[in-house]
């Protein structure tokens, strides 16, 4: 995939959505474990999505993931939160590693 800086491999772009994936589960336990740092780690989270994003061409789905995971930040009730993580994380797969969306 051509990004705006450059050719990026297919491999790259994998290893990021397995990194994007693993940092949204997280969310999990971390909302459980009422971790200390969990809205530093939302904004750390957004903030690199947000950079993903905009170098691979401002994917829909990106924005999608964003979405959910904004709405996740402030919601209190549990389930749908979780439901908003767990929807995130199943989007990360339709990420395109390909040359359509640059």
């Amino acid at each position: 995939m051509y990004f705006k800086y450059g050719e990026v491999s297919s491999k790259q772009i994998k290893q990021e959505k397995d990194y994007f994936q693993s940092a949204i589960f997280k969310l999990l336990p971390y909302k459980q474990e009422k971790y200390e740092y969990l809205d530093g780690y939302f904004e750390s989270l957004l903030q690199r999505l947000g950079g993903f994003n905009t170098l691979s061409g401002n994917q829909p789905v990106v924005v999608t993931i964003m979405s959910l995971l904004e709405f996740a930040r402030t919601e209190n009730d549990f389930v749908k939160y979780r439901k908003a993580v767990l929807d995130a994380c199943g989007l990360v797969q339709q990420i395109q590693d390909g040359d359509s969306y640059v």
